[in-house]
């Protein structure tokens, strides 16, 4: 178990009152407990930062919907693979348990994040160059432009930072009468790009972008065995959660890279137990902010696009995608099935959400500028009642398929005091999908 202060577990970070049982039945049909499964991007965040994270955004979930919950103390797995918590939600008339399990990979990425720039640069370049050649970045440009436009980010920069640098070597020589210039000049010019790195750069998460990209590329070409070790270890966990829980509802969200990541696990799931591909319970994923076009469009990834295909026709499989305009690191209006010339399978179903509508509106103006910010919305707490809200899909009462069907009824049966009207009557302010914006396939 791991040793957190208690102020940040339990009931006292939430607000006391009602336990969800003093106002009469809960209404039939929802979720009372729910297993949900986490699968995020390529950050390198442990399970005492995620822990401590959950509960922050937590809090805000709470305060926008007007309910009430704690959080266990997180535990983790004997190998450190896998990080559980248990949580408790609940309005004045119905309660939700949910076992949270986080599927881990961040130690992979907090390992790429130690490299020296001097590995970084030259495994990060030739990573970016490597999808240049092969096209995948025309493929990226023909099926979503700013996807494409984000691609080239970093070698624009590094680009312009190698433009200042000589630029300004070059007036040093030039113009100022830099001595020993065959030997002072390179010098000088790789101290200005260093110093440029290490402002602007940083202010750009150009690092972050290097090591972002370099693992994309030994993924799609199994060049990492011991993370292709990690997804055999969390489709086994999986497959033992399927099997034992008691959940009304197995949700596996995936979000930024981790929903690519979160397939190939579903899929070896399934390859190790057969039965779940039609058995009874059902396998919801969720994918977010998804970076799975970023990998599977490469002509490498033939394997990874196989993946895709099973999943989506698998029986017992339900996926929903959410997409949003503003976030660059995701594709937007794209069915990606559709888009890797796989055969349409109905799945997953495209749902547009609106960052803007999620927060409030000074928060958002003070973070819209900021890709990686609005990148992990999806993943945070809810300022505002919302129909794409992350702690309703892990946490809710209401089961995932009949939020995505509909959406509006899913923020309106919650009253001001975060009761359930079994009316489902609209008495709460609230946005309408119609003005964000959503498609069914």
């Amino acid at each position: 178990m791991l040793d957190l202060p208690s102020r940040l577990i339990g009931n006292a970070m939430l607000p006391k009152g009602t336990t969800g049982e003093d106002r009469g039945p809960m209404p039939n049909a929802l979720v009372r407990k729910r297993c949900f499964v986490q699968m995020t991007g390529y950050e390198p965040v442990g399970p005492e930062h995620q822990h401590r994270r959950f509960i922050r955004e937590m809090a805000r979930f709470q305060k926008a919907w007007n309910v009430q919950g704690k959080v266990s103390p997180p535990k983790l797995s004997a190998d450190g693979a896998v990080a559980n918590w248990t949580v408790d939600t609940w309005g004045p008339n119905w309660r939700v348990t949910t076992d949270f399990h986080w599927f881990r990979w961040d130690d992979f990425v907090a390992a790429d994040m130690a490299m020296s720039d001097w590995r970084r640069f030259p495994l990060g370049i030739a990573a970016l160059m490597e999808f240049v050649l092969t096209g995948t970045v025309v493929r990226y440009f023909i099926v979503a432009w700013r996807y494409g436009a984000f691609f080239l980010y970093p070698l624009v920069f590094i680009a312009g930072m190698m433009w200042l640098s000589i630029a300004a070597t070059r007036f040093a020589v030039i113009h100022g009468g830099l001595p020993y210039h065959m030997l002072l000049a390179p010098l000088l010019w790789l101290a200005i790009f260093a110093g440029l790195r290490w402002t602007f750069g940083r202010m750009v998460h150009i690092g972050y972008a290097l090591d972002d990209w370099y693992f994309a590329r030994d993924l799609i070409h199994h060049a990492r065995p011991q993370v292709h070790e990690r997804l055999d270890r969390l489709a086994r966990e999986l497959v033992r959660l399927m099997r034992e829980t008691d959940a009304d509802e197995v949700i596996v969200d995936g979000h930024s890279l981790g929903a690519p990541l979160s397939l190939v696990v579903i899929d070896r799931a399934l390859q190790l137990d057969p039965q779940l591909r039609t058995g009874p319970k059902p396998l919801h994923i969720v994918s977010t902010g998804s970076s799975l076009l970023k990998v599977a469009l490469h002509p490498a990834a033939g394997w990874l696009r196989e993946v895709v295909r099973r999943v989506a026709n698998t029986p017992a499989v339900y996926w929903v995608e959410y997409q949003a305009l503003v976030d660059i690191i995701n594709v937007y209006k794209v069915d990606p099935v559709v888009a890797l010339s796989l055969p349409p399978a109905g799945k997953p179903i495209i749902k547009i959400i609106r960052i803007r509508l999620m927060v409030e509106e000074h928060t958002y103006r003070r973070f819209h500028l900021n890709f990686l910010r609005i990148h992990r919305q999806a993943v945070m707490g809810n300022e505002r009642r919302y129909f794409y809200d992350y702690y309703m899909l892990c946490c809710g009462p209401i089961p995932l398929v009949d939020r995505v069907a509909n959406p509006e009824q899913a923020v309106a049966i919650f009253a001001a005091d975060g009761a359930l009207n079994s009316s489902g009557g609209a008495e709460v302010k609230q946005v309408s999908p119609a003005a964000a914006g959503s498609f069914d396939k």
